[in-house]
Order: structure tokens, then C-alpha cells, then sequence
């Protein structure tokens, strides 16, 4: 299925360029709040990518086991990049006295949302790293969309990311899930031959 492996490839391509062009954004910011922010895309793309080689890998090796090893070492530097966000942004916290929880007076709703929501994804997202449950990222990138709605971005900018953000882990999903596993697995039908025989034409 060529067709499946350029669409796969094309979703690994663009997010890796959409996580690059949100981080760009924030290159002012405190290194320390950078650092979760450049860490937390690091593992969106992971993720998302993760999931989606996992299914192609199979399809071009043939081996279950091939996928299964080359997907753990991707989803693993995830789980590393989500910790590393964390800690930046703890420490950034730590730093100027604010609050883990995002209750800051006057953080707008959002923010504290994120914080709290963060906590629930942070988890699942170990949860899966020891349990191999179904993937998360589809919390990720809803939790990131919801934090991008506090910043002064254009409306066109907004949308490009957020919207881009949920858009491709929804693809990611559609590749990994049962339905991108059923297209993956489909082999076109060989033709059976056999001799011909002299009875074929009695």
C-alpha cells in the first residue's frame, strides 16, 4: 500500500513542522518556560509519530516484533520529553513563586485548566509508558490546543495551530487505530497458476 505509507509519512513530516513553527513562537520567553514548552511538542510529535511508524513499520518489515521494538524506543523518548517539560515548568513555578495548579490569581480559566488537565495527561501518559494501554495523545494535543487559546495569537495563527494540532493526532489515530491496522495488513491477491493440462481441454 504505497498510498498508506506516503500519508503516514506526510503526518510525521507535518507535525514535526507545526511542533517547529508553535515553538517558534515562544523563542522570548523565560528558557525555563521555552524548555516546557519545547519539551511538550517534543512529545506530541513523538506521540503521534510513534504510532504512526509503528503501523507502517509493520507493513514494510512484516515483523511484528521489528514494529514493536522501534515504536517503544519512540514513545519512550516521549515519555522522557513529557518529564523534562514537567520539571521546566516546575522549576519555572518554583522560581517565581507561582503556583503548580494554575491558581495564580488572575490566571485566566484556560490556564488553570491546562495546569490541572497537564497533571491528568502527565499520568496517563506514565500509565501507558509501564501498562502499554491505548495511546493519549489525542488529551495531548486537546490540552494543548486549550492553552494556545490564552495567548494573543491572531485568529489565523490560532487556528493554523491549534487546529493543526488536533487534525494530525486525529490522522495519527485513524493510521494506528483498526482501520489504518486493516488497510496496512490488506495484500493485493496473487494470481494462482497452475500447469496446463491436457484434461483442460477434453
Amino acid at each position: 500500500m504505497a498510498w498508506f505509507s506516503w500519508v503516514a509519512l506526510l503526518v510525521v513530516v507535518a507535525g514535526a513542522a507545526l511542533a517547529a513553527y508553535c515553538a517558534m513562537q515562544f523563542t522570548t520567553m523565560p528558557i525555563l518556560f521555552f524548555g516546557h514548552i519545547a519539551a511538550m511538542l517534543l512529545c506530541w510529535w513523538l506521540m503521534t509519530s510513534g504510532s504512526v511508524i509503528y503501523a507502517v513499520a509493520k507493513l514494510w518489515s512484516g515483523s511484528r516484533d521489528s514494529a514493536r521494538t522501534f515504536h517503544a524506543a519512540i514513545q519512550s523518548a516521549a515519555v522522557l520529553a513529557a518529564v523534562a517539560g514537567y520539571v521546566c515548568i516546575f522549576s519555572n513555578h518554583r522560581l517565581v513563586g507561582g503556583s503548580q495548579f494554575g491558581f495564580d490569581p488572575g490566571n485566566p480559566p484556560a490556564k488553570t485548566l491546562h495546569a490541572l488537565f497537564g497533571y491528568i495527561v502527565l499520568s496517563l501518559i506514565l500509565l501507558q509508558a509501564f501498562q502499554g494501554w491505548s495511546k493519549f495523545m489525542g488529551l495531548q494535543a486537546c490540552n494543548m490546543a486549550l492553552i494556545l487559546t490564552t495567548f494573543p495569537f491572531t485568529e489565523a495563527l490560532f487556528v493554523t495551530l491549534a487546529g493543526g494540532f488536533l487534525l494530525l493526532t486525529f490522522l495519527a489515530v485513524v493510521i494506528a487505530g483498526p482501520a489504518g491496522k486493516s488497510v496496512a495488513s490488506a495484500r493485493p491477491k496473487q494470481r494462482v497458476t497452475r500447469p496446463c493440462l491436457m484434461a483442460d481441454f477434453n
